[in-house]
């Protein structure tokens, strides 16, 4: 490759600037009063140290193109450059990973569309912020906490592979090897979450709203100005593209594991719930949601064709290894003048910022409804966001492998996602088919997490191991090829790391490119939904009408004065899914 082509000053230059941009743009939206005034100084601090409901969530004020764009922005990522870029640049993956990706990052949004006005309906406007808010509401304090620890989990490992990416994306540019190469990755990932940190938890929800219109504006943008500069560099024939683009099983093997992963994983992204509350109405959250699931699909689809059109210019040098895949999109953009190289770093960090803003007000999102319940100090989480920061910081920081940590919890989420969203199911269907009981919920978990591990154990897991590349290997002589390697898991707790290395699949596909892969998260799915059916109408049958209740009895401190209260299972209108 022909980088690096930046100096590592210019390249932290321009993430500084493009991030303090995006500050400035949400400070301005802060200082604006509700009917479009402008705030005094010492309104500004009183609303900065006390932070408001509309702070928390912009509950019902956003129109459906503020929902699409702010659910596009909060979506997208620096990773886009890696995704659907190395799917497409793979033939044993091609157009079917493509599609499988694109269709994967736009499903959760879908499904929502029919099932999120219900949960917004069934939550109500005064207790909803997040996706634990149904888990409390549905079924109790319990389910709750197993919400509030997939949510967390999933957005923390989010926020890891963000600041990670960005850092990897300048670093490709920065002519810096060593010690100075490692300082100019620590600045990188402290300035953009410190810069991010700070608007959010001054601003709140309604700041990361106005960066989003910004960045989706910026997004569709410079995706259109690459189409036409990047391919018109990389020009390729008819028979070339002929020639790479396969129909493999493989390739739909990785779109059916994606859909259900990603699926799983973002119905518990507390981030993209906010806008869920935020919507104005039913018809502008629908049709927001439609707007947003269509921009991701389109901007991940166009991402594949790049990776399509590398492979197809330089098959040789990717079927020898002498280019990577997931460096597809890079390879095609090497041969564009210095000054495009500024503008694609430009690009990633209003990707990464568009991410990372969300994220962190998620994070947060999860305790508003008890931090209002219990009358407890509302700048408390800005404390505990900040912490989950610097941890972020850490983990990049230490460079520990991020897609392993992603797989597992894609595979979490998706055994948890059953139990939860069964919630939807509020009436007896008939004497076998029940309402779930919050029992029941948990069970179903239980039951997922054991099918992974017995799964493990009909294969005979020694464990999991990851190497210096983040291949997750099942024994330790495979990790070993390719030291240092890290220990995650013993014997068939291993099977949660998906270990895909020569144990398992032959020496094949790594990550989502293994059937066996598919198999485990389809056992976790089904063993997790069947666990709650079952263990649900075994609660009824053995504790009866008591069963659904809450195991735990949650105690409303501040009723009256913050409106915060339990709706009653009974006061709400049922509906079947």
């Amino acid at each position: 490759m022909a980088y690096p082509t930046l100096t590592s000053g210019a390249a932290i230059a321009t993430v500084e600037a493009t991030t303090l941009f995006f500050f400035v743009v949400a400070m301005a939206f802060a200082v604006r009063r509700e009917d479009g005034t402008w705030m005094t100084a010492r309104e500004f601090a009183r609303a900065a140290k006390k932070p408001n409901v509309r702070w928390m969530s912009a509950k019902n004020s956003l129109p459906w193109q503020q929902v699409g764009l702010s659910y596009f922005a909060g979506g997208m990522g620096a990773w886009v450059y890696y995704g659907t870029t190395e799917m497409g640049a793979n033939t044993r993956l091609s157009w079917w990973g493509v599609f499988g990706y694109s269709f994967a990052s736009a499903s959760p949004a879908i499904l929502m569309i029919f099932i999120a006005p219900t949960i917004k309906a069934f939550v109500g406007d005064k207790n909803g912020f997040s996706v634990t808010d149904f888990a409390l509401t549905r079924f109790g304090r319990c389910m709750q906490l197993v919400a509030a620890f997939m949510s967390t989990m999933y957005l923390f490992i989010f926020l890891c592979a963000e600041i990670s990416t960005i850092a990897n994306v300048a670093a490709l540019f920065s002519d810096v090897e060593g010690a100075e190469s490692k300082y100019s990755r620590d600045v990188i990932l402290g300035t953009v979450c410190v810069i991010t940190l700070s608007y959010t938890m001054i601003a709140g929800l309604p700041a990361s709203v106005i960066t989003d219109r910004v960045q989706g504006v910026m997004i569709t943008g410079f995706m259109l100005l690459f189409s036409c500069v990047v391919l018109a560099k990389n020009e390729v024939t008819a028979t070339q593209m002929r020639a790479v683009s396969k129909s493999t099983t493989n390739g739909f093997v990785v779109m059916i594991t994606l859909i259900i992963a990603i699926l799983g994983a973002e119905l518990f992204n507390a981030g993209q719930w906010q806008r869920v509350y935020a919507a104005r109405s039913t018809q502008d959250l629908r049709k927001g949601l439609a707007l947003g699931a269509g921009m991701i699909f389109v901007v991940m689809w166009f991402f594949g064709i790049l990776g399509v059109t590398a492979v197809a210019k330089y098959r040789a040098d990717f079927d020898d290894f002498s280019r990577l895949h997931y460096l597809a999109f890079f390879e095609l953009a090497e041969g564009l003048a210095k000054g495009w190289h500024v503008i694609i770093l430009i690009f990633a960090t209003s990707l990464c910022v568009s991410s990372v803003d969300s994220i962190q007000n998620g994070l947060t999102s999860v305790l508003y409804r008890d931090i209002l319940n219990y009358d407890l100090p509302a700048n408390s989480v800005r404390v505990i966001c900040a912490a989950l920061n610097v941890g972020a910081i850490f983990v990049a920081v230490d460079k520990i492998d991020v897609l392993s940590l992603f797989l597992m919890v894609d595979l979490v989420c998706a055994l948890a996602a059953p139990a939860l969203y069964l919630g939807l199911i509020r009436k007896d269907i008939n004497s076998f088919i029940i309402a779930p009981t919050e029992l029941g919920a948990i069970m179903g978990v239980v039951c997922g997490c054991i099918a992974v591990i017995v799964q493990g154990a009909v294969l005979d897991l020694d464990g999991a191991w990851t190497d210096k590349y983040g291949s997750v290997h099942s024994t330790r002589a495979a990790a070993m090829a390719n030291p240092p390697i890290v220990h995650r898991a013993w014997g068939p707790f291993g099977n949660f790391w998906l270990p895909d290395g020569t144990t398992i699949e032959g020496g094949g596909l790594q990550a989502f490119g293994g059937k066996r892969t598919l198999l485990t998260f389809i056992l976790a799915v089904v063993f997790s939904a069947f666990g709650t059916m079952f263990f649900s109408w075994l609660d009824v049958y053995f504790r009866g009408e008591s069963a659904r209740k809450p195991l735990i009895k949650v105690k409303l401190l501040k009723k009256g004065r913050t409106g915060i209260e339990e709706k009653p299972l009974e006061a709400v209108e049922t509906t079947t899914v």
